[in-house]
């Protein structure tokens, strides 16, 4: 059941975030909503497109019309790929009107070599593990060592 519900409450959640965040912009940015516009998230959506605050302003009355219809018919709901969609848009509104940075793309990996024969007499064979976090392609943070097996 959650599996089901989740993705829509995100949806929700994120629409509400949204409209947060586009209420405050305009707010410290001298933006009042006279007539026609009424201040909810509706008017600052058809705001921004009619002043050409933001290009992609449809992509934003999208997500409005998904949160009215999962509040509005509790039949109706988001899946994953629809919530990665919204969230990718979300962001990139938020990115343009710099309320928040792009989220940076992280990896984590995990290395080990092969076993390789060692120069010192004492060990007969080395191998290199290491783990970490590579930033947007970058080696960001690495912890490593090396296993040795000793002679006999």
């Amino acid at each position: 059941m959650l599996e089901q519900l989740l993705p829509t409450l995100l949806c929700i959640k994120g629409a509400s975030i949204l409209d947060d965040s586009l209420s405050v912009w305009l707010n410290q940015n001298g933006h009042v909503l006279k007539k026609p516009y009424r201040n909810d998230f509706n008017g600052r959506i058809c705001y921004i497109g009619d002043s050409v605050l933001y290009e992609n302003f449809d992509e934003l009355h999208a997500i409005r019309k998904e949160r009215n219809a999962y509040a509005d018919d509790p039949g109706v709901k988001s899946s994953w790929d629809e919530l990665e969609v919204d969230i990718k848009s979300i962001e990139a509104c938020l990115v343009a009107f710099g309320l928040v940075v792009k989220t940076k793309n992280l990896e984590y990996f995990a290395e080990r070599s092969a076993v390789q024969e060692s120069d010192d007499s004492k060990i007969a064979f080395t191998r290199r593990f290491s783990y970490g976090v590579k930033e947007d392609g970058k080696l960001a943070l690495e912890i490593a060592w090396n296993q040795n097996t000793l002679n006999e």
